[in-house]
């Protein structure tokens, strides 16, 4: 026979169990808006007691009188999914890299939108008309020549505009990662601070239990940092956790301890080196932390010392600089300006021997004589100096066969339209975008003009009939034509060979392509980290219809309970006044 007052202490741990489990789905419910709130359990056993040592009576068969001593908890536990939260923080760190990305592209992209429409493309290209006109005018032509000349400093004001705005945003994100260092550290404090508290609450818990609360925090601390870099997380016995961010050790709960990072003075090095307090270089693959270090040190082709080959800040100045410094090279070189410095075109506005976006300028020789890119250099007879002056023509005509000529279609930058076999497409009159060139047979030699009788026919190309002095403008015809050059190598690494009007293009292109790469994987990791959100949420955060329901189980549950002890209380009152009494 069992002890008289055992069943009551089974159903008052029963009516315990029924009370804790109402209280945890009434916290479950209270804390379903709450951010980072775990879904929690009473994690329950059946208790039984053992046939060894002692608690054995006279037999093993009178073991089965202490059967049925109801049920316990170990304790109350959270609900996660380990798998799902490291893929989460996996994601969510390429979520923050690409994002981060894409808001500094579309900075350069906000500053660089015009660049192949009314910026560097128009300005460029209304230099070249210019020059163009000038051409077709004779060199003396001061007032064309001036033309000519506020073309180039337009120009160079674009390119000037260009570089300092990029140098505005590269300053304003330098500033920002500075910023966000600083949070990251600040919070690397906090979550040492809360492996303090959980270490201590911790030792009041039993084994596989804890502070759920306190979990909850942290675990939303390391969600967040998990957006700046990939991390790997793990709990210790002590209920604290450990951090690691791209290999490296950011927090220890054992010891208490956290590794702040740090970055190397941008101004300084020109580059973003970031380290941790342990003295390791922050080497990541993903998160924000990546994103502001690939935009701030990618340099492409031109990568040097600590930056990186991605196309970031960098690299967009670079490209701006090697177009200014390219274009000054060129000119200068094909105006003589090797050989005799006051032949210079466009120089540095700081003194520096390296021209960029930044610092060219249209020459002060240039702006003061306007026609100096229309003088040649030539040997005085008479006194055996070499001079400039204005090529001069008294020749007798000079006469060449006349080719023959159509109008093919072209591109708005002058480059011809070709057709999938690579032959020049036809125009006409109406034809927006259109130029002559010459008719070619199928040897690629030119075809001449024959007259009805099938003689060749001549024109003349120099000088004049009537033997008059005419001033040739040779040199700007010449500097003209550079711009039809389409082997010009832009950048110490050959990054691009072709026109400056195709280079524009080029510049342009990559931007764009690179901005539409990034927003691809920005958005499939939105994608993805939504998706996994919603199969963290699934598992752990608290569901209302599945808590109503829990609610009236254990409600049910109460309420037998309690009948129980109403109907033991009977059989007990029974046994007291009952037993025994003759007749009753």
């Amino acid at each position: 026979m069992r002890a008289t007052f055992m069943g009551f202490e089974v159903q008052k741990r029963t009516l315990m169990m029924a009370q804790k489990n109402q209280d945890i789905v009434g916290n479950n419910i209270s804390n379903i808006n709450t951010p980072g709130y775990t879904r929690q359990r009473v994690d329950m056993y059946s208790v039984y007691v053992s046939g060894l040592g002692e608690a054995r009576w006279s037999s093993r068969t009178s073991m089965l009188s202490m059967q049925g001593q109801g049920v316990n908890a170990y304790g109350v536990s959270q609900i996660r999914d380990i798998y799902i939260d490291k893929r989460y923080r996996e994601n969510v760190a390429i979520e923050a890299d690409t994002d981060k990305r894409m808001t500094i592209l579309g900075e350069l992209e906000d500053i660089m939108d015009n660049f192949e429409t009314t910026g560097l493309q128009l300005k460029t290209k209304d230099f070249w008309a210019a020059l163009q006109d000038y051409s077709e005018e004779k060199p003396d032509s001061t007032e064309v020549a001036t033309i000519a000349v506020n073309a180039a400093v337009n120009l160079c004001r674009m390119l000037n505009d260009y570089h300092q705005r990029i140098c505005e945003v590269e300053d304003t994100y330098v500033n920002e990662l500075q910023d966000t260092i600083g949070y990251i550290n600040k919070m690397l404090n906090e979550m040492t601070d809360l492996n303090e508290k959980i270490e201590k609450e911790k030792f009041h818990y039993a084994d596989n239990y804890g502070p759920n609360e306190l979990y909850d925090h942290m675990n939303l601390y390391i969600d967040e940092l998990a957006t700046y870099g990939e991390i790997e997380v793990w709990q210790n016995k002590n209920g604290t956790f450990n951090v690691k961010m791209g290999g490296v050790e950011i927090l220890n709960g054992n010891d208490l301890k956290n590794s702040q990072i740090y970055m190397k003075d941008y101004s300084v090095y020109g580059v973003c080196d970031l380290y941790f307090e342990s003295g390791q270089d922050v080497i990541l693959q993903s998160g924000m932390l990546k994103g502001y270090q690939d935009m701030l040190n990618g340099n492409g082709v031109y990568a040097t010392g600590g930056q990186s080959g991605a196309y970031g800040i960098p690299y967009f100045k670079s490209a701006v600089n090697v177009y200014a410094r390219t274009l000054a090279e060129i000119l200068n070189t094909a105006n003589g300006a090797e050989q005799d410095a006051s032949r210079t075109m466009f120089e540095s506005s700081t003194g520096d021997v390296l021209i960029t976006a930044g610092n060219i300028k249209v020459s002060d020789n240039w702006r003061e004589d306007p026609t100096m890119i229309g003088k040649v250099r030539y040997l005085n007879e008479k006194t055996g100096m070499y001079e400039y002056g204005f090529n001069q023509k008294t020749d007798t005509p000079v006469t060449q066969v006349k080719y023959q000529k159509k109008l093919y279609k072209t591109n708005y930058d002058g480059t011809w339209i070709l057709d999938e076999n690579g032959k020049k497409i036809e125009a006409d009159e109406d034809t927006k975008y259109a130029q002559y060139d010459y008719v070619f047979d199928e040897n690629n030699n030119p075809v001449p003009v024959r007259d009805a009788a099938g003689n060749l026919v001549y024109e003349t190309v120099d000088g004049t009939a009537s033997g008059e002095v005419n001033l040739q403008n040779t040199n700007v015809k010449y500097l003209f034509s550079q711009f039809d050059n389409k082997k010009i190598v832009f950048g110490n690494a050959h990054d691009f060979s072709g026109s400056f009007f195709e280079y524009i293009g080029f510049i342009s292109n990559r931007l764009g392509q690179t901005i539409e790469y990034e927003t691809a994987r920005n958005e499939t990791a939105v994608i993805t980290v939504d998706e996994l959100l919603d199969a963290r949420d699934a598992v752990s955060a608290p569901q209302m219809d599945e808590e109503g329901i829990n609610m009236l189980n254990y409600t049910k549950w109460y309420n037998a309970s309690a009948r129980m002890v109403t109907a033991l209380d009977d059989m007990l009152d029974k046994l007291i006044n009952g037993t025994g009494r003759v007749g009753l």
